[in-house]
């Protein structure tokens, strides 16, 4: 199956973030023109849900609120054209134990089922204490943003994955950005220790902290979001 090679990381790069080559932003005013695939809709929706919970850290569910806020108005929705290369290889895996974690994570996971293979798969950049062979064990997609089914350059809503026993390298982001797990991970945050994580644990972390994820006998799959600069 295709692969994207991953490239080292440039010094204070966000490694969520692969914007070498910057899409084609659209323009403002045309947001809210098109109508957003339901299987998108519905995703977006069941995952707001779970991060506007009440459950959920007041921080990240502020974060997630203004990006939801902002859905309410859709950007330009990529033409169905078939599956595109590079979907990760364990991604099915990930999202079948997804599906066994309880009636509201099946229909999330079916939902994420339609939408993977139209989703454009970019290889992670490695990094300080990343795992060995990083670059080909980790990948992340854009939903909603540059680069995403749905263009817009306002906010990100983004997905990683990761094959079991993979640790993401330390980096700081840039933007605040809120987490929702889609599998049982372990976090660190700042200056923080570790912390062990279930599927649905909703987090935030906040610009300019740094952050790391890793993961051991599942594969790692997790959603986030941002408000864009500007």
């Amino acid at each position: 199956m295709a692969r994207m090679v991953g490239r080292p990381t440039r010094p204070g790069a966000d490694l969520l973030l692969n914007d070498d080559e910057k899409p084609a932003y659209i323009r403002l005013h045309d947001i809210g023109r098109e109508r957003r695939p339901q299987p998108l809709q519905e995703f977006l929706n069941d995952i707001g849900g779970l991060m506007l919970s009440a459950d959920a850290p007041a921080v990240a569910s502020f974060v997630a609120g203004k990006v939801l806020q902002r859905l309410l108005k859709t950007g330009k929705v990529r033409p169905e054209e078939g599956p595109l290369p590079g979907m990760p290889e364990g991604l099915i895996d990930a999202v079948s134990h997804l599906a066994k974690s309880g009636r509201k994570y099946e229909a999330i996971a079916n939902q994420f089922n339609s939408l993977a293979g139209r989703l454009l798969w970019r290889r992670g950049r490695t990094g300080p204490f990343a795992s060995l062979n990083f670059g080909n064990t980790h990948s992340h997609a854009v939903l909603v943003g540059p680069g995403g089914m749905e263009e817009r350059a306002d906010l990100r809503v983004g997905v990683i994955y990761m094959d079991r026993y993979t640790r993401f390298p330390d980096h700081v982001q840039t933007q605040p950005r809120a987490f929702i797990l889609l599998s049982p991970g372990e976090i660190c945050l700042g200056d923080s220790q570790w912390f062990s994580a279930a599927t649905g644990t909703v987090f935030a972390n906040d610009a300019g902290q740094s952050f790391a994820i890793r993961c051991t006998a599942q594969p790692l799959l997790a959603v986030w979001c941002q408000v864009e600069p500007g």
